[in-house]
């Protein structure tokens, strides 16, 4: 096949790819959107109307601790309306940001069109961009810097490998375990918390810890008390077995790489862990390739 057609073919169905990926988010995410907004309905607020007077009929066991609070001067209808209101709110912003995205579609469309030129030209004559820069160097340096590209592109595909490894840990454990406890939205938060579990710490607490305290406030403890224990079983895991792939996949000791995970955590988060992953992983290669 003409390399030209194959790069084109290949170019396609990469960015086809990603806009399918990212379209069929949107349109999960706004069923899902849909079907919370239709099961907010008036139990809702007769379920927040019943806790509010539960809380003001006990208001006199506590009223040696909170002088001057009067149960006859608490709106209890007025704070269900404001429940509502800012239920409405919401909704009124969210739908600012969808005439927003709608608006903003044809500059969407222009970077995905410049997005796959640019890709499809990068790749078409990769071999000449590579040839031209390789001219500059003499002969033996040459060989080092193809063996410095081929192991960077190693080093790459390990990294990737590993962290999707990790992903979709994350993803099976919170599907599996909010299937298990009959948790709704399974899926959607499954798919959430795996790209946020590139987040270090905040990623998985962003999913887990509002189901969790939901929970606790209806009452439901089982459930609470067995999503927490998923929770922190999660988060010892992924702790344990970050270290232990990083460096199985990328070729760094294992000690270096949390390290190297610890610092870049402190310094920047995610980026931070990539920059002195990144590091070590350069140090590694130029020993490799006898530069260092």
């Amino acid at each position: 096949m003409n390399k030209g057609i194959s790069t084109l073919f290949l170019s396609l169905l990469g960015v086809g790819l990603v806009i399918f990926l990212a379209s069929f988010l949107l349109v999960k995410g706004s069923q899902q959107l849909i079907s919370f907004l239709n099961n907010i309905d008036s139990n809702s607020y007769s379920y927040f109307g019943t806790m509010i007077n539960d809380f003001v009929n006990n208001l006199d066991k506590y009223v040696d601790y909170f002088q001057g609070i009067s149960t006859n001067n608490l709106d209890i209808q007025g704070l269900i309306a404001n429940y509502g209101e800012n239920l409405a709110d919401i909704a009124k912003a969210m739908l600012a940001k969808i005439i927003d995205l709608a608006t903003s579609l044809p500059t969407v469309v222009l970077i995905i069109i410049t997005l796959f030129m640019s890709t499809y030209f990068i790749a078409k004559d990769f071999d000449k961009i590579e040839n031209a820069f390789l001219n500059i160097f003499t002969d033996d340096t040459k060989i080092k810097v193809r063996r410095v590209k081929n192991e960077i592109m190693c080093s790459i595909k390990g990294y990737i490998k590993a962290y999707t490894i990790l992903m979709s840990i994350t993803f099976l454990v919170i599907l599996i375990s909010f299937s298990i406890f009959k948790v709704p939205y399974g899926l959607p938060l499954a798919v959430i918390g795996a790209l946020l579990d590139l987040i270090p710490f905040l990623g998985i607490i962003v999913i887990f810890v509002p189901v969790i305290i939901y929970y606790f406030v209806i009452e439901n403890y089982v459930v609470s008390i067995g999503i927490a224990i998923v929770f922190i079983g999660l988060s010892i895991l992924r702790q344990i077995l970050e270290p232990k792939l990083v460096s199985a996949n990328v070729g760094l000791s294992p000690l270096l790489t949390i390290i190297a995970i610890f610092v870049g955590i402190q310094v920047g988060g995610i980026l931070g862990i990539i920059f002195f992953l990144g590091l070590l992983v350069m140090h590694d290669i130029l020993e490799k390739v006898d530069i260092l």
